[in-house]
């Protein structure tokens, strides 16, 4: 049974009061990446680590829902949050460039051709948002919302994410454990929960194990901290890139 907004608001205060998560369990990691690391190849050391640290977030996420006994409504080829503005760092772009790289022929090739077509097929939605502050505009989320410009990795024909296994952070912790409907019927419903507290957890521990490499004298791959710490909507890298 869906929740209703009601029971979402007791189980968010018995998270914040019961189960959040302390961090150790990311520090814990990257001690053992670390450990394990045999300076070979720093660069597809930071795109590995980046991926796993994805996959902590989304365990982190499945022990909390266990605690609590919450289940996500939210099914495949369900989109409403696509078209939410997915802002990431530079250094996150990057390494999602790498996973596309790594793909397939046909895939990676897919990927382009959607990239380009998507470029051209909202122009005109691009051109308004792209230069929307969301540090300085208040409603920027509103505004965005109310351009409907889906995800730049939104399959059109599947409504599926061509990047699922590296989708961003805002992404995997955006989940609704209400009705479908509150989604449908509002650009922004009160109603679904977000895990945006272990964005801290991970952005540390990226932040530590490229420092560590670099002092080390590694190739991590990106440029350190620029890469790390500048922010933009997630579709501007990948236009930017096409370019």
């Amino acid at each position: 049974m869906p929740l209703t907004y009601e029971q979402i608001i007791r189980i968010c205060k018995q998270i914040n009061d019961k189960h959040m998560p302390n961090g150790q369990a990311f520090v814990d990691a990257v001690d053992e990446w670390l450990e394990r690391y045999d300076g070979e190849n720093g660069k597809e050391f930071m795109f590995q680590a980046f991926k796993k640290l994805l996959l902590l977030v989304d365990e982190h996420i499945h022990t909390i829902e266990r605690k609590v006994n919450i289940r996500p409504t939210c099914t495949k080829g369900c989109t409403h949050c696509c078209y939410f503005p997915i802002i990431t760092t530079r250094a996150e772009a990057r390494w999602m460039m790498t996973h596309i790289a790594k793909l397939p022929n046909d895939e990676r090739e897919r990927i382009y051709k959607h990239i380009q077509w998507y470029t051209q097929h909202y122009a005109e939605q691009i051109k308004r948002v792209e230069t929307l502050d969301f540090t300085e505009e208040r409603n920027f989320k509103k505004i965005y919302m109310k351009e409907q410009l889906p995800c730049i990795f939104l399959n059109p024909q599947t409504n599926t994410c061509f990047i699922y296994d590296v989708r961003p952070i805002p992404c995997r912790t955006y989940v609704n454990y209400c009705s479908p409907n509150v989604c449908a019927e509002s650009h922004m419903p009160n109603e679904p929960f977000s895990y945006e507290f272990l964005y801290e957890f991970y952005i540390e521990s990226l932040h530590d194990l490229i420092q560590t490499l670099i002092y080390e004298g590694e190739d991590v791959g990106i440029d350190y901290p620029d890469d790390l710490f500048t922010m933009d909507y997630l579709f501007c890298y990948f236009i930017n890139e096409k370019k």
